[in-house]
């Protein structure tokens, strides 16, 4: 029986570079990392990394799943992104069910921001 969702990961090419993306341009907690799997945790999920020998992600994301982390304020998690020079796919959206922004990582692997609308 499925009970909930046990991992996200994705698929890297350089996993030293992946980890210090998560680690540091994210800030997810780092729960270990070996030559070809790393783990972190944040609010009691877990976001996973695989290398994959060759791999290449698309240049403008999509190459798979995509988790969206909830950031609030979403406008500063945003800036401080930018910042690092991490690249965005589109702009920051307001929508009536929240804000949304998505960029990719190292790899090509798309990352949403999530911002629920105000109660």
């Amino acid at each position: 029986m499925i009970g909930r969702i046990a991992f996200t990961h994705y698929c890297v090419a350089d996993m030293d570079r992946s980890v210090d993306f998560y680690q540091n341009a994210l800030g997810l907690k780092l729960l270990f990392k070996r030559d070809d799997w790393s783990e972190f945790e944040i609010g009691g999920q877990r976001i996973a990394l695989r290398f994959v020998d060759g791999w290449r992600g698309s240049s403008s994301g999509g190459s798979g799943a995509t988790v969206s982390f909830l950031a609030e304020p979403i406008e500063g998690a945003v800036d401080r992104l930018k910042k690092l020079g991490v690249r965005f796919i589109d702009e920051l959206r307001v929508y009536p069910y929240g804000k949304l922004a998505s960029f990719i990582d190292p790899d090509g692997n798309s990352i949403g921001l999530y911002q629920p609308p105000p109660a």
